[in-house]
């Protein structure tokens, strides 16, 4: 008995040993090459193009700058008789720092933009009352297919000096009368240009696999960097991220379209600002299961749900078809249409008949 019990004891020591070396070599190295493996692999991700904001605030602060050209611009800007007008932060893009000048005479605005450690740009901006903007600078990431008709760009090396890109614009003949920026309006100008840009670029439809692809490469040789080495994993991961935030983006742009429709009365968007969903023809059918069944335990491949999906089913009609297999306390409800950036359909959770909000838009 004692020699059994012994055996026992001895057998039960071993492995307890047999673990520890496990959790202390096997373990680690296992968890150190996963981990190393995903690190990797969101490095390369993540060097794809930064997620779009589809609005951003400007608030004034008192910056330090960085990047020495920072500085050179500011001083060539001045001897060009821009008068400094601010320094800005931009919430929304927490590595951008902007230093911001008016000229007085011709009414043009300057931007001198930090973007962390990537690079620094400028931009010299003509706003015309009826609408038209003409800017100049050296944004790398400039493309003419993201600028609405009215607006026009021309792009210039990283790094050229202020000069030659000040002469440049005023070289262009002025055909409508020009906005004089001044430090009160010169972020509402800024803002409202941005956003324009935003809704002109989110109202194209969504980039393929190869789009992407091709577009982060040709964003690493802008900034003189090598190309990310993916493999195809890792491509399709960041073409799904890259999609998603361009619909993260365009969920924002069309709730802001919304608010300043007044198709929804003050009381009533308090209630269901947080709980909006847009359907519209930029998502997949994946993509409208997910949002129609926000409020349900269920997910696109419940049985019920899976004979509807891959049948080419408007979006509308699949997000309607999918409501109608839900309770109504897991329904949304019609609240109203918006047409920028792309047409869409707006639904918030369905009212219960006692409920105090207003009626909605039938």
């Amino acid at each position: 008995m004692q020699s059994t019990m012994m055996t026992v004891l001895v057998t039960v020591l071993l492995c307890l040993l047999v673990l520890a070396l496990l959790f202390k070599y096997g373990l680690r190295y296992y968890v150190r090459r996963r981990l190393g493996g995903l690190m990797t692999m969101a490095a390369g991700v993540n060097a794809g193009p930064a997620p779009i904001q589809p609005r951003i605030t400007m608030e004034l602060e008192k910056l330090a700058f960085r990047d020495p050209l920072v500085r050179s611009y500011m001083d060539e800007l001045k001897m060009l008789s821009y008068r400094s007008s601010g320094r800005y932060s931009v919430p929304e893009m927490p590595q951008l720092r902007i230093w911001s000048g008016t000229h007085h005479k011709d009414g043009s605005l300057a931007l001198v933009m930090e973007c962390g450690e990537m690079f620094t740009c400028l931009d010299v901006i003509r706003f015309h009352e009826d609408g038209g903007v003409l800017g100049v600078g050296t944004n790398p990431f400039y493309r003419p297919e993201n600028y609405p008709p009215h607006m026009s760009y021309r792009q210039f090396r990283l790094g050229t000096p202020a000069r030659e890109i000040v002469e440049w614009l005023r070289d262009q003949p002025v055909q409508t009368p020009v906005i004089q920026v001044t430090p009160k309006n010169l972020r509402a100008l800024n803002t409202r240009f941005y956003a324009e840009c935003t809704d002109f670029q989110l109202a194209h439809p969504l980039p393929s696999l190869a789009e992407y692809r091709a577009r982060v490469i040709e964003d690493a040789a802008r900034l003189a960097k090598p190309a990310p080495v993916l493999n195809e994993a890792q491509w399709r991961m960041g073409h799904e991220r890259h999609r998603t935030s361009l619909l993260d983006a365009l969920d924002g742009a069309l709730k802001d379209h919304l608010l300043k429709s007044h198709a929804v009365s003050a009381s009533e968007w308090d209630q269901v600002q947080y709980d909006i969903v847009f359907i519209h023809d930029r998502l997949t059918d994946e993509d409208v299961a997910t949002r129609a069944l926000a409020r349900s335990e269920w997910t696109a491949d419940h049985p019920e749900v899976q004979p509807l999906m891959g049948k080419g089913i408007a979006p509308a009609k699949l997000f309607d078809a999918i409501q109608a297999l839900l309770p109504h306390g897991e329904r949304f409800s019609f609240l109203a249409t918006v047409s920028r950036p792309v047409a869409s359909r707006a639904y918030a959770p369905e009212v219960e008949p006692d409920s105090v909000i207003e009626t909605r838009i039938p």
